[in-house]
Order: structure tokens, then sequence, then C-alpha cells
């Protein structure tokens, strides 16, 4: 009986020992990925049951093995970056290509909030302040060319031409007067500023941070929208816009989803109008089974869409 638990034993720990037989000690499917979307995904497989790893000689991370294989994503960067992987002894080294930076995170973050805000909005107050903003660029102007005129008469009078004396006493006359209507514009823009105000608290949910965090994180979450950002230094190397699917059958989350979308199109500097004309045209001709489709491109822009049962994804990245 002895012997027969001993064969038992011994025949358990040779099948155990020739389940990892196939599993290499480490071993990676790719040793050059370059970034899809916000990341790259390493893929590779180990008999053991965790392997470590350092980005860029990094802080020591681990990675679990799930039936001898794992998969981490490393957010993507604007430099090229060294993953190398440990374990049992064994190094393999993974190189991840440079991503090129869509825009600096501050700029993106002014131009869509002061889109979002403006769009919350009244017609009357959006009116006037776009006629502000136009009464504001045309006196900057204009007190521009006074500044121009009043340097060029003082050298005409340190040269000995009197006659830029009469011209320099109408400049002033000018500069007092449109200091009187900068005057009058700030009265007026106080309004402005208070309806602003108004609009800005209704859509705080939708607005980025003052202060994108590094890596890949969140940054607007909605039941309507999500907006991911990928910042290596404050610059922005990926977005992702996530909607639910069934978003897309409500008109007022579709709205939603439309705006958000077309600002962040424009805010990164590509052609809104354009994109949005694609992406309409692309889901009105793809299946409901593809989980991906035909990446769409504008001043440099691309757009990378794709499924899942449950929601959409709209990749921003510059290639």
């Amino acid at each position: 009986m002895k012997k027969l638990v001993k064969i038992g034993m011994a025949a358990a720990l040779l099948v155990l020992g020739l389940a990892g037989c196939g599993r290499p000690n480490l071993a990676v499917d790719h040793h050059h990925l370059n970034p899809d979307g916000l990341g790259v995904v390493i893929k590779g497989q180990s008999k053991h049951q965790s392997v470590s790893y350092q980005v860029d000689n990094g802080k020591k991370q681990t990675e679990k093995t799930h039936n001898g294989t794992f998969a981490l994503t490393v957010p993507a960067k604007t430099t090229t970056q060294k993953v190398v992987f440990t374990a049992g002894g064994t190094k393999k080294a993974v190189t991840v290509g440079k991503a090129q930076s869509i825009i600096t995170y501050p700029k993106l973050q002014q131009k869509y909030n002061q889109a979002i805000t403006a769009m919350a909005l009244s017609q009357s107050d959006r009116q006037k302040a776009v006629t502000m903003q136009k009464q504001a660029a045309a006196l900057k102007q204009q007190q521009q060319q006074l500044v121009a005129k009043i340097t060029a008469d003082k050298k005409k009078l340190a040269a000995g031409d009197t006659s830029a004396a009469a011209d320099l006493k109408a400049q002033a006359a000018k500069g007092a007067q449109l200091k009187a209507q900068g005057k009058k514009l700030q009265a007026a823009g106080a309004s402005v500023q208070a309806a602003m105000k108004r609009a800005k608290s209704k859509v705080s949910d939708q607005l980025l941070p003052a202060n994108g965090k590094p890596g890949v994180h969140n940054l607007v979450t909605t039941k309507d929208v999500t907006i991911r950002t990928n910042l290596d230094h404050n610059q922005v190397v990926g977005v992702a816009l996530m909607v639910p699917v069934s978003a897309m059958k409500n008109k007022q989350q579709a709205k939603k989803f439309i705006t958000s979308f077309s600002v962040l199109a424009d805010s990164a500097g590509a052609n809104a109008k354009k994109i949005m004309k694609d992406f309409q045209k692309q889901a009105k001709s793809s299946k409901t089974s593809q989980t991906t489709n035909k990446t769409l491109r504008s001043n440099g822009i691309s757009f990378q869409i794709g499924y899942s049962a449950t929601t959409l994804y709209i990749y921003m990245t510059k290639k």
C-alpha cells in the first residue's frame, strides 16, 4: 500500500513537472512595439507565478501570470522607452517607440473649457460675448497703431522735424478717446463675465481640470461621456473619448457626445466638421459586429474608433 502511495505521489509530481515543461522561463511576443492608442500592450509567457519589470530603470514592479501568460499596458511617451522583464534569472527587453505630442495640456484645457462654457451661454449672452470679443480685438489693434505712430513722431521730433508736434497732440487726443472706449468696454464686460461664470458652474462636471495628471487618467467622468488622457510632461500624447453605446440611441445623450467629440477635435487642431462628417458616414456603413473601424485623419491627428458590447471608444493620437 505504501509503495502504491509513493508511486501515486511520484506520478502526480511528474504530471505537475510536465505541465510546466512547455512553458518558458520567460519570453515576450515582441521585442519592439509602437504605441497604439494611449500606449502599448506587452504580452509574454513564463512558468513563474509572476514576472518583475522596470520601465527605463524606474521602480521595480511585478505582473502576475495567468495560465503561464502575462500582459501589461505601458503608457506611450514622447521618448523611446525600454522595458526590462526578469523571471527566474532570465531577462528580456522590449523597446517601446516614442509617440508624438498632439498639443500641450494647458492649451487643450483652455480651448476645450472655453468652448464648452460658451455653449452653455444663452443665445443673447453668446452674441454679447462675440461682439465684445470683436470690439476688444479692434481696440487692441487701434492702440498698437497709436503707439507705433507716437513712437514715429517722437523720432521725427528728435531729428528736428517740428511738424510732428501737431501730430503728437492729435495722437494724444486719440489716446484719451481710446482709453474712454476701453473703460466702457470693461464696464459692459462685467455682465458677460457674470454670465460666463453662471455657464461655467452649469457645466463644471464636463470641464477639464486645471492640472492634468501624468500618465493615463480619466479627467472627465459623467454618465454620458468619459475623457481619458495620456500626459507626458504636460504634453498630450493621446486622448480617449468613451461613450456608452446606449447613449447613441438617446437624443440628449447623443448631442452631448457630439459636442464633446467636436470640441475635443477642434481644440486639438483637427477639422471638427470634417471628422464628424466622416464619423457619421462610417457609423452608418459599419456592421454592428465590427470592433474596430478605419482610422479617420485630419491635420495630422488620427481618430481610431472601436466598439465593445457596451462602449464606443475614440482614440486621438498624432501620427
